[in-house]
């Protein structure tokens, strides 16, 4: 009778984390997390790339709901393919449910001809779920007055599965169009014993950048691609619920601005109080030939309201590992999307 009133205390407490959060974790800054959006991109820049992700979602409510992620990749020349790493790290409300992900990354690069190529990608890796019992409060513990501790005594609350994702790419140098699908294995993400599979998370993301000035020399096009306006799309679905992030950058010199808008606000609903209408996000970032920088905020702009949530604030770090010196070779094709 004890271990079954656990079990109803935890599933309970983790149904009502669930619907508050009403969210897969996410970035709002999805290109400068390229390798989790897609595994095609894995090895795309070519130089040796380290990379690093800070989200702190909605700061201004209790429990913390913050995102980090650190990747490695690089393109590896004889073997046409590029491999990297992955490291992934969520912590979601008072109760602390934690989801922990490492996973190895690799992708193919065919280069069709000289204006088209395209890519594709397959991650694997071990996940781990947990959630901190201690910050949970039980049923002993108000009927003694609000005691600091339970006398429930509860083994660790945890889970591990496995976990992939495949994607691919189809590019020139001045747009391109991608999609992924990420837990293609529906593992069972349940901390109980019971079954809960955790639905696949589809994904299509394409963009266009379209250079302000410059000529056809090769000194113009360089020029050109300092002074820039991209224009970005990403949709995603899982499950019944799905979501659009559609925007735009500008890029002078090194200095990079952007703003985007995530939600579908009309059509179809999966459920009749379910409103599709998440965040306005603001952009300012650096980028160079070695590394790139960005914050952005989203401004939230459903009814939870940007003054109870505080916004969200994101951080995002690149740095790549290229020769001070180019060889003149026969150069890949680059992807031409954003940093951030």
């Amino acid at each position: 009778m004890r271990a079954l009133k656990i079990h109803i205390i935890v599933f309970v407490s983790i149904f009502i984390f669930a619907d508050a959060k009403a969210q897969h974790y996410q970035f709002s800054q999805f290109y400068a997390a390229q390798t989790y959006l897609n595994p095609a991109f894995t090895g795309a820049n070519m130089c040796p790339r380290l990379g690093v992700n800070y989200r702190n979602q909605w700061s201004a409510i209790p429990g913390q709901f913050v995102t980090y992620q650190v990747s490695y990749d690089q393109f590896v020349k004889p073997l046409n393919s590029g491999l990297g790493l992955l490291f992934f790290s969520d912590n979601a409300g008072s109760s602390n449910l934690k989801t922990t992900q490492f996973s190895g990354l690799y992708s193919y690069q065919l280069q069709i001809n000289k204006e088209y190529a395209a890519r594709a990608g397959f991650s694997a890796g071990g996940v781990q779920r947990s959630i901190d019992y201690s910050a949970l409060t039980f049923g002993d513990q108000i009927a003694r007055g609000g005691a600091s501790s339970s006398i429930e005594n509860i083994n660790s609350i945890r889970t591990t599965y496995f976990d992939a994702s495949f994607g691919g790419l189809f590019y020139s140098a001045t747009w391109w169009l991608g999609s992924s699908i990420n837990h293609i294995n529906r593992p069972n993400q349940s901390l109980l014993e019971e079954s809960a599979k955790l639905p696949g998370d589809f994904k299509v993301h394409g963009g266009y950048k379209l250079l302000l000035e410059g000529d056809d020399s090769e000194s113009g096009k360089r020029n050109a691609e300092k002074n820039s306006l991209t224009f970005v799309g990403n949709y995603k679905k899982q499950s019944r619920f799905n979501q659009v992030d559609i925007g735009l950058y500008y890029s002078k010199n090194y200095f990079v601005v952007g703003a985007w808008y995530r939600g579908i606000p009309i059509g179809h609903k999966p459920y009749s109080w379910y409103r599709n209408n998440d965040a306005l996000v603001l952009l300012f970032g650096m980028s160079t030939d070695k590394f790139n920088v960005g914050y952005s905020y989203d401004i939230t702009v459903s009814k939870l309201t940007n003054v109870s949530s505080g916004g969200t604030h994101e951080v995002s770090f690149s740095y790549q590992f290229c020769p001070s010196k180019k060889k003149k070779k026969k150069r890949s094709i680059l992807i031409s999307c954003p940093k951030f």
